[in-house]
């Protein structure tokens, strides 16, 4: 779960059993952010621990399914090693980020992959500012026939 304050550059993010989320830099690096995983949702549990991060300007949110980065035969710290190793396009905006990260996935994918990237948009000259965040979705799914 996100409840982001674009605006001021701010998420508070909580996980409900998820991979941690990453934030891709101006420079195209790609980061895990430090979210303490809980729960998955539906078990009744509770236990979510929000964690506040402030991305500075340029940079973009990226919220994955595991099918992104896990693979059988892999550990999955490897896996999220693998993944932190990309080089994205520096300077890019959430959809050219969005096909560059799909670009890397397996082909064929053994997992559906679903992939969401938000950035705050600054204000159009003339125009209030306003809280405005550009959320872009993606994904591949395994259609078995």
């Amino acid at each position: 779960m996100v409840y982001a304050e674009p605006a001021r550059g701010r998420y508070a993010l909580a996980s409900a059993g998820h991979l941690p989320p990453a934030v891709v830099r101006p420079t195209g690096e790609l980061a895990l952010l430090p979210v303490e995983p809980g729960p998955p949702l539906g078990t009744g549990l509770s236990g979510y621990v929000p964690t506040t991060v402030v991305l500075p300007p340029g940079h973009t949110l990226l919220l994955y399914t595991d099918g992104l980065v896990e693979r059988r035969d892999e550990d999955i710290d490897r896996s999220l090693e693998r993944f932190t190793a990309l080089r994205l396009p520096p300077g890019a905006g959430p959809a050219p980020l969005l096909d560059a990260v799909l670009a890397h996935a397996p082909a064929p994918a053994e997992d559906d992959i679903a992939l969401l990237a938000a950035a705050p948009v600054a204000p159009r000259p003339g125009h209030r500012r306003g809280e405005v965040l550009t959320v872009l979705t993606g994904g591949r799914w395994n259609v078995r026939r």
